[in-house]
């Protein structure tokens, strides 16, 4: 069932009073006073260019600016869908686009506005003037007190008079994409909604924002608002001032990918900072490893949640801090939540497998996308009578805990991105300098994926390894570029004519390391 209200209208009550202080951003404090009449003022100017119920309004801004916070309060007011072009996002690393992909971003959502603050001004000229179809532009100052303009023109009267609209859609998420071209994920606004009006309660929260707000952890975000508290948004992830920020600022609630968990309970000063304000610490992506959990336990006592999910589903299931405390739970991603339904089903058949069988995690959920923005066949493949199908393996015990096992078609998860080694091994090949390449996922110790990659090198212009990981992060993202690489002088080939791919993965992670490289000799 629906959760009752709009999520934008509870901020704007929220926001109502004797002012306090509500974001803070690099060494600005936001009052809740500012913050009302910035996403007031927003609405005004973007109603004047005609956004409103049926459209989309696209933002391209400092990762992270509090402006994110108010175009988005102010798009949903007026029942409007939100796209952020600043980076291709998933959750807890963002990527910078060209020109070219803003544009594209734009023209598949069908935005009439293009909303931009002051140090992406010359990147949102560029993209206007390549797209097709122009659109409207409002322009932000500093924020959250700066000029706002529409068309140019300043707009300094807040909305005072407007009907409360619901949008159909709260936003179009873009991810990176297994290939590295970002795919458009179509997110209902109650799927948005119901998250926030049931999860802001009446306690406030102090929320650390260290990953994209326009992404998970901006759903988080927008929780804390709407319960009376407060945000400090910051641009990226250390795990020194992670912790010095828990403590100055008493955070109650904070997000961070299972990568920068594992830094953050690794770091010395864990155990020598206040860290008693905490309430939840939300680690999420990949599975975990169990040794470190119970290690970080003992540091985090009764405040680790941990959420599997995807950004086609939400979140799927959880492990509780009370999970936590049981060993034997470790393994497992927790319990999916409430008012969902998962099922495992066999991969060949589509027949549903009983418990303990291993097969793919499929989910049918109210939070769930109901498609990708300009790609049908994407949609029909992944979406199917209204369930999502997850490509990742997984089991179910008798008691509802939910265990995974890898992805399908060798699918390999770095940090939050799903990456189809083929399509890198595509990109390698395009360099040059190589002759083949064979790119595989590598799990360390601690369960996080990495890739690796084998590559046969052209003898008379060889590139060393580190301009292959720039071609790489050049041409798909940062994340998609191999952290090792193994250099063969000719693949070794099967009975069919084809390259043992076994072989060659086998070799390559035991091949020794000699002066940086890693090489194999001998294919045979």
């Amino acid at each position: 069932m629906e959760a009752p209200g709009h999520y934008a209208a509870r901020i704007l009550d929220r926001l109502v009073g004797d002012p306090r202080p509500v974001v803070y951003w690099r060494d600005t404090v936001i009052s809740t006073v500012d913050l009302r009449d910035a996403v007031l003022r927003v609405a005004a100017a973007l109603r004047g260019l005609g956004a409103g119920q049926g459209t989309t309004v696209a933002v391209l801004t400092e990762v992270n600016s509090p402006w994110m916070l108010v175009v988005r309060y102010a798009v949903h007011l007026l029942g409007a869908t939100v796209v952020y072009v600043s980076g291709a996002n998933h959750g807890t690393t963002t990527h910078g686009l060209s020109t070219e992909t803003r544009a594209r971003m734009l023209g598949e959502c069908g935005a009439t506005v293009l909303v931009h603050d002051e140090p992406e001004r010359e990147e949102a000229e560029r993209v206007h003037a390549v797209l097709a179809e122009p659109v409207g532009l409002c322009g932000l100052g500093e924020p959250v007190s700066g000029e706002v303009t529409a068309a140019g023109e300043p707009v300094s009267a807040p909305l005072t008079e407007f009907i409360l609209e619901r949008p159909g859609h709260a936003m179009v998420i873009y991810t990176s994409g297994s290939t590295g071209r970002p795919k458009g994920v179509r997110k209902p606004f109650a799927a948005w909604n119901n998250v926030v009006m049931a999860e802001s309660g009446e306690q406030p929260k102090n929320f650390l924002a260290v990953s994209a707000v326009s992404h998970t952890g901006g759903l988080l975000v927008d929780v804390a608002v709407a319960s009376g508290g407060s945000v400090l948004l910051r641009s990226g992830f250390d795990p020194a001032a992670f912790l010095r920020d828990i403590e100055l600022h008493r955070i109650t609630d904070t997000l961070i990918g299972v990568p920068q968990f594992y830094e953050l309970v690794n770091h010395p000063d864990v155990r020598r900072t206040d860290l008693t304000s905490l309430r939840r610490l939300l680690y999420v992506g990949c599975p975990a490893s169990p040794e470190l959990i119970k290690e970080a336990v003992q540091v985090f006592p009764g405040v680790l949640n941990h959420s599997y999910g995807t950004t086609e589903t939400g979140r799927i299931a959880m492990l509780t801090a009370a999970d936590h405390d049981v060993p034997e739970l470790l393994a497992t991603v927790g319990r999916p939540m409430p008012n969902l339904e998962v099922v495992i089903l066999d991969p060949d058949t589509g027949r549903e497998l009983p418990t303990g069988e291993t097969g793919e995690v499929v989910v049918r959920s109210p939070l769930s996308m109901d498609g990708y923005v300009a790609d049908p066949e994407l949609t029909e493949k992944v979406l199917r009578d209204g369930w999502v199908h997850t490509r990742d393996y997984g089991s179910l015990d008798e008691h509802g805990y939910l265990r995974l096992f890898g992805r399908m078609n060798d699918m390999v998860k770095v940090h939050d991105t799903k990456v189809h080694p083929s399509e890198v091994e595509k990109v390698l090949v395009g360099h040059r300098g190589v002759v083949d390449a064979y790119v595989y996922p590598h799990r360390r110790a601690n369960l996080v994926e990495e890739l690796h990659a084998a590559v046969v090198l052209r003898a008379d212009e060889t590139p060393d390894f580190a301009a292959l990981r720039e071609h790489v992060a050049g041409h798909m993202t940062p994340t998609h570029a191999p952290t090792r690489f193994v250099r063969w002088q000719e693949f070794p080939v099967n009975s069919n004519g084809k390259v043992d791919r076994r072989s060659v993965r086998e070799r390559s992670l035991n091949a020794d390391e000699r002066d940086g490289e890693a090489i194999v000799r001998d294919h045979r």
